[in-house]
């Protein structure tokens, strides 16, 4: 397993098991953008599908958050919002769900003609390949059908098991602690532990962490971790630094008003100023989330492919959002 702790090498501190930097070392990103590459809704030529992915752009620096469902859909996206995707070599998997792995394969054979280097290090979770068992006793896991295939491809799967920068104030959660009850998950599956077979409650499910002056902006696929606890470790790993931002899927779109008002609460006492709502979080769920956190429909929105948050200019919604 690769474990590298937040700004590696300076005085450490651990609060529940986490490696802590010390509050004065923690480094500030100065540029930062994230585009929309999948979710339901379309804005203009792109396609929308029942999936994820964002391409993120910080101090210079390029990563894909997730690939999407569909094999082709979030390299076509690309293209038709002229982001050439090439230059890339890192790939962040949220989560074992074929949703959010779709497109790894296509994204580095076709990409890899250009940069062999394109997509070639894929960042998870530890216990992502474990298997998720269907009540058929067939394997429901997404990602680890992929494995040989994107190994033969020259792919790397870098593996983390916990909070790991990957550089300068950008940090992978690796899997989250979840001290509070939430239930961001489908029910029906289940997976083998030390102590038998157990639900599966998606135990891989980890977020990207991009730590500014303002505060972090967090980016999830689908936040099976739970968002609150998903912002929690956030703010605990950075010594209590305000949440600026949220972006991604929160899975809520089936929850109940009182679970919505709930997080939505404690989304606003975390200090979030932007909501850049996708995938599954639910329509009718972000303009809840709205309303309970005070926000504007200038800053929470639902997400759109092409739609984008950027540190210096806030949501750019595009039409069908704004």
């Amino acid at each position: 397993m690769l474990r590298r702790t937040f700004l590696a090498g300076l005085a450490l501190s651990t609060v529940a098991g986490r490696a802590l930097a010390a509050p004065a070392a923690l480094a500030t990103v100065a540029t930062a953008k994230v585009t929309l590459l999948s979710t339901m809704l379309s804005d203009g030529y792109e396609l929308g599908e029942w999936g994820f992915s964002a391409l993120v752009e910080v101090d210079g620096k390029a990563y894909l958050f997730d690939t999407g469902a569909n094999p082709d859909l979030v390299l076509q996206n690309a293209k038709t919002l002229k982001i050439d995707l090439s230059p890339v070599e890192d790939v962040i998997i949220s989560h074992n769900h074929d949703d959010h792995t779709g497109g790894l394969i296509t994204l580095r054979r076709e990409l890899m003609t250009t940069n062999p280097r394109a997509m070639s290090r894929a960042h998870v979770s530890a216990g992502i390949f474990t298997p998720r068992w269907r009540p058929d006793g067939t394997d429901d896991n997404g990602l680890a059908p992929l494995k040989a295939q994107y190994e033969a491809l020259g792919g790397q799967f870098v593996v983390h098991d916990g909070f790991t920068q990957l550089q300068p104030g950008v940090s992978f959660t690796g899997p989250v602690p979840r001290p509070n009850n939430e239930t961001n998950w489908q029910p029906g599956l289940t997976m083998d532990s030390p102590k038998g077979r157990i639900q599966d409650n998606v135990p891989e499910d980890g977020a990207l962490v991009m730590v500014t002056s303002q505060g972090s902006i967090v980016l999830t696929g689908c936040g099976h971790a739970g968002i609150v606890n998903i912002c929690d470790d956030a703010q605990t790993l950075t010594h209590g630094a305000p949440i600026l931002a949220v972006i991604g899927g929160l899975h809520l779109y089936s929850k109940p008003d009182t679970v919505v008002d709930w997080t939505g609460a404690q989304l606003k006492t975390m200090g979030v100023k932007y909501l850049l709502a996708a995938h599954c979080t639910g329509i009718e769920a972000t303009f809840r989330l709205r309303q309970v956190m005070g926000l504007t429909r200038q800053t929470c929105v639902v997400g759109a492919t092409g739609a984008s948050y950027s540190l210096a200019g806030g949501i750019s919604p595009g039409e069908i959002a704004a």
